[in-house]
């Protein structure tokens, strides 16, 4: 698996992200080394000033030529094809838009000639992007680049986290802070912006969704997850209602079966347009669905088909 450092412009990088499917192109002159680029290698996202620093990391889903297709902003005022070599990417972690001039990271010592539009990235450099990069995108797992949410916050995925296939202890693995990561996970890999504690702007008040995923970086929330295993439930609920009420979020709940009908009197109380879209999942369903997500996703790797 090779490392790649893609240089672009802010508004470049805004587009690129904003697409169903991330994308990313080069100018025919980069041919050899976009035939040189495969299909897994990873992709380190350079935002040039007013940013200058990478602002994300993501993977190589596929390639292909694009000559009729215009997507930035350049090329639709050209009404031409600029970039034509393209990629899609899978967006392992990337910061929030808001976090890009002050959160990135910083590698100008690199030496690197900042006017080429790609990189191809030594051991030392990638080593020292990963070191770099736990402070603003959290930890990356090279043995699982899937792991965890795509959008980053300051909450850092801890390395059992990571490995749910391979944890021992039951409770652990169905913990609060392990089906929340394997959710976000779950997102990342049918390609949504996943994030967790994900922030409900309300005046003089804080609450958090356990987990999000949104189609566009910059967009709402899609679905809404909370995950309740202490019998909480109103609190649950309340935060799912206002998520669903203000950006029409799909509302999914993870709780033990044992609290099942009082889940369902209380949600029986709420708004019917959100009792009738609210979904109740158990926690070992949540596990089924993650492991083999996770197991179609090595295979699809070992076949060669994404």
């Amino acid at each position: 698996m090779q490392s790649w450092l893609l240089i672009g412009i802010v508004k470049n990088w805004e587009k690129a992200l904003s697409q169903p499917v991330p994308i990313w192109g080069l100018k025919t002159r980069n041919q050899s080394d976009f035939n040189y680029i495969k299909i897994g290698d990873l992709l380190w996202f350079y935002s040039t000033s007013p940013v200058s620093g990478v602002i994300g990391i993501g993977a190589v889903k596929d390639k292909y030529i694009d000559n009729t297709n215009l997507v930035w902003d350049e090329e639709i005022k050209n009404q031409k094809v600029i970039w034509p070599l393209r990629f899609r990417i899978q967006v392992l972690k990337v910061l929030p838009t808001f976090k890009w001039k002050n959160n990135n990271i910083k590698i100008n010592d690199f030496g690197l000639f900042w006017q080429t539009a790609l990189h191809l990235l030594n051991e030392k450099h990638v080593s020292e992007l990963l070191k770099r990069s736990e402070t603003s995108l959290g930890n990356i797992n090279l043995e699982n680049i899937y792991a965890g949410a795509s959008v980053a916050t300051v909450e850092k995925v801890s390395e059992g986290a990571t490995k749910f296939e391979e944890a021992t202890d039951k409770k652990f693995e169905l913990s609060h802070s392990n089906l929340k990561n394997q959710i976000a996970e779950i997102g990342k890999l049918q390609f949504y912006y996943s994030e967790v504690e994900y922030p409900i702007p309300l005046p003089n008040e804080k609450k958090n969704l356990d987990v999000i995923w949104k189609r566009e970086l910059e967009g709402v929330p899609t679905y809404a997850f909370e995950i309740e295993l202490s019998g909480m439930l109103e609190r649950a609920v309340d935060r799912l209602v206002i998520a669903f009420k203000k950006w029409n979020s799909r509302p999914r709940i993870v709780i033990p079966k044992d609290y099942s009908n009082k889940l369902r009197n209380i949600a029986d109380l709420t708004d019917r347009d959100f009792y009738t879209q609210l979904k109740i999942y158990e926690p070992e369903q949540i596990a089924d669905l993650y492991n083999l997500k996770t197991n179609l996703k090595r295979l699809e790797q070992s076949m060669e088909i994404y």
